[in-house]
């Protein structure tokens, strides 16, 4: 498992290995620059002051002024570059993930809130962005650093240097008692605050629910205990940095004391010059302000480790739902379906579908009658191939959708669902969706219809009129017939529709029904319906219960019954009714 996230980390940083080289020079080149000054400073003491140097002194004091300017302007051109590196870094990272979302299937989307998953391809990203750059930069310095140092210091005095590594061992102990507190109260938080981001997300999707039942109290409250949760992680998270950071912040100022004193009895001994204590002094803090600051990003690193984790979770859930190798995608299908012997679930053991046949011809009308949780949905997820079934198969013009590419199966299908789904941009792109590359005069025919053409011309800017967020706001009726659009502007072979027309008035849905048996014919259709009056013509009507077949059969055919149960329902609602939840 590492292996393979090693593997995968290293994927995404391959295309930046000259980037990231170039930074290491400069960085070496820092570090070298930042060695200097204890040194001029060594000799300023030890030539210039004490054995007086006088000619020394010049040389030595450009040199005390171009080393910082060098590395100031080097610095300058690092950060720029860190900058630059990172941004592009993060942009391939989320691209990645978002690539891979649109990979995974329905069910993955289904237990996993759309707020958790933003904030994992947003911010986690962004935090993993740091560990190839600013971040990883500071540290790579930080050991080359320290590792000059000691080299220096063991050239300079090797009885203190032995010190020094004594404590940098303290050093090291310290870290290893606290990162693992680090680390899981850093996780607990992050997983609050997915839960949290998950809620939000939910209740602002059903803001309309909320507020119909005058809930927004009781989701107040709701939102306040998972915040008061949330915030007490983070405290514990804190508190866990708060006491690392102030054991080593406590651990370099006793270090700086006893180096300090150290030398200033190794100079009264004989053994060192006044110059080698300072010199010493200043490369140990060169050592051990690694050390210190480490503690300062420790959080941060503890962050990116998490969301390394968090990331490579979603890269490594794999798709249910996908192509065969070598598959091409296939020619505009006839619209034969064939369901046999389907059996399915969605939680082990518990069938939604039970030895479910059903068998099309093309161009026929097929209407799906049942309470909620009969199959309904099920059967057209199947099709679809949201989902794969666990007995049986379904073929189109007879060969199985498993053997079909799965982008090219999906394409053969135009959907219209109870719920809308408009994005916010232009009328005609919404419509435009269905085929990318529909002309203006194509988009306009099929909104003519759908009966919503002459609504569109009146709005603002015509097709042009942005929808949505901070556009224009549209009724549910106006959306549903812009979407019934963009089905039928893609010139599908097999259409799907979930109570297409319920959300339209009776002139509309009027309207509407007559230009879909327009566009229907030659074409295989399958709808989902409550309102019996709206099935009357379909060629064949399916009723179920519980994930089975109860009766099948036209209109006439199922009337013709007279103890069936389509009958009894039917004229229960003379035609016009809704069938509710206890009355299959």
């Amino acid at each position: 498992m590492e292996r393979k996230r090693t593997e995968t980390l290293w994927r995404f940083i391959r295309p930046f290995r000259k980037h990231l080289a170039g930074l290491l020079l400069l960085t070496a080149v820092l570090s070298a620059l930042g060695m200097l000054p204890p040194l001029i400073t060594r000799l300023i003491i030890d030539r210039v002051l004490t054995q007086g140097a006088r000619h020394l002194l010049m040389p030595l004091g450009i040199a005390v002024l171009v080393v910082p300017t060098l590395a100031a302007c080097i610095g300058f051109f690092q950060h720029n570059w860190i900058a630059y590196v990172g941004q592009k870094f993060v942009l391939q990272i989320r691209a990645a993930v978002y690539d891979h979302f649109l990979r995974l299937s329905l069910g993955y989307f289904h237990s996993n809130s759309s707020g958790k998953l933003v904030g994992r391809l947003m911010e986690d990203s962004a935090a993993v962005q740091s560990m190839v750059t600013a971040t990883s930069v500071q540290i790579l310095s930080d050991l080359i650093t320290a590792l000059a140092s000691v080299l220096i210091t063991f050239a300079i005095n090797w009885r203190l240097a032995l010190l020094l590594l004594g404590i940098v061992g303290v050093f090291v102990l310290n870290y290893r008692l606290n990162v693992i507190r680090l680390r899981r109260t850093h996780r607990l938080y992050r997983r609050s605050q997915d839960r949290l981001a998950g809620g939000i997300s939910n209740r602002l999707g059903g803001a309309l629910t909320v507020k119909s039942y005058g809930a927004e109290a009781r989701e107040q409250e709701m939102f306040s205990r998972q915040s008061d949760e949330a915030a007490l992680l983070f405290e514990e998270a804190i508190l866990a940095n708060n006491d690392f950071h102030m054991n080593t912040t406590l651990l370099q100022g006793l270090s700086h004391a006893l180096i300090f004193f150290a030398g200033c009895g190794l100079v009264l001994q004989g053994t060192a010059t006044y110059g080698d204590v300072v010199a010493f002094t200043a490369y140990a803090m060169q050592l051990l302000w690694p050390a210190v600051r480490f503690s300062m990003v420790a959080q941060q690193f503890q962050n990116v480790a998490v969301s390394v984790d968090r990331l490579f979770e979603i890269l490594e859930e794999a798709p249910r739902i996908f192509s065969k190798p070598g598959v091409v995608p296939g020619p505009r299908v006839a619209g034969r379906v064939d369901f046999t012997h389907v059996s399915f679930s969605y939680v082990h053991d518990v069938l939604v579908l039970q030895d479910f046949d059903l068998h099309v011809a093309p161009g026929s009308l097929v209407a799906l009658v049942g309470p909620t949780g009969c199959g309904k949905t099920t059967v057209l997820s199947l099709l679809l191939r949201f989902y794969d079934v666990q007995e049986g198969s379904i073929r189109i013009d007879g060969r199985d959708v498993r053997d079909y590419d799965v982008g090219s199966l999906r394409r053969q299908f135009g959907i219209v669902l109870q719920e809308s789904l408009l994005f916010n941009v232009t009328v005609a792109e919404n419509i435009r969706y269905a085929r990318p590359d529909a002309t203006q005069d194509e988009i306009e025919n099929a909104a003519r219809l759908a009966e919503i053409h002459d609504e569109v011309m009146m709005m603002p800017s015509g097709y042009d009129t942005l929808l949505g967020a901070r556009g224009v706001e549209i009724s549910t009726g106006q959306k549903q017939r812009i979407s019934i659009a963009r089905a039928i502007l893609a010139d599908p072979p097999i259409l799907i529709m979930d109570e297409a027309t319920s959300a339209l008035d009776s002139d509309s849905e009027r309207k509407i029904q007559i230009a879909l048996a327009r566009f229907l014919q030659g074409r295989t259709a399958f709808v989902v319906a409550h309102r019996l009056s709206t099935i009357r013509d379909a060629d064949m009507i399916i009723l179920l219960d519980r994930g089975r077949v109860v009766e099948s059969g036209d209109h006439d055919a199922l009337m013709a019954r007279k103890h069936g149960r389509y009958r009894r329902l039917y004229e229960q609602h003379a035609g016009h009714g809704v069938l509710q939840e206890d009355e299959i």
